[in-house]
């Protein structure tokens, strides 16, 4: 074999992976076009454009794929990957959002106790002030009747 038929060979082999949704070199949700399979062959920018009947066949899986109505067969590994990284997102949302809304029951259970302090110590001076007061007119009433002289 030369050189240009073990090229050939890789492109082929390439591709052949890259539609079987088990590439080694890129991404397997990358979108197939030449370039990619360059890449999973390891091979330079253009080095399969000198085989034409090669790129008819990329053409040909490429619109075979697109036929499928894009239901191009993720591996199930990364499905399961793309299905777990949602979830953990959704996880994290939810965190985010409980731990906010914690923090403000926190604080608006604070400010509840805080006022009910305030409260109770109010109505206790006011009980300390209302007897206060009942003794100084109690007070009041005798020194005014203290004053009360008998007419003669």
């Amino acid at each position: 074999m030369d050189k240009s038929e073990n090229t050939l060979v890789a492109l082929e082999a390439a591709l052949e992976r890259i539609v079987q949704g088990n590439p080694r070199r890129i991404l397997a949700r990358r979108k197939l076009s030449v370039r990619a399979v360059e890449e999973e062959a390891n091979l330079g920018d253009g080095s399969a454009y000198y085989y034409e009947d090669f790129i008819k066949k990329v053409k040909q899986a490429k619109t075979d794929i697109s036929q499928a109505k894009g239901e191009y067969v993720q591996p199930e590994i990364e499905s399961v990957r793309t299905k777990l990284n949602e979830q953990k997102r959704i996880k994290n949302n939810f965190k985010e959002k409980y731990k906010t809304e914690k923090e403000k029951l926190a604080n608006f259970a604070a400010a509840q106790h805080h006022l009910n302090d305030k409260l109770v110590k109010a109505l206790a001076r006011i009980d300390d002030l209302e007897f206060e007061n009942a003794n100084l007119k109690e007070e009041n009433v005798n020194l005014r009747r203290n004053k009360i002289v008998p007419i003669k």
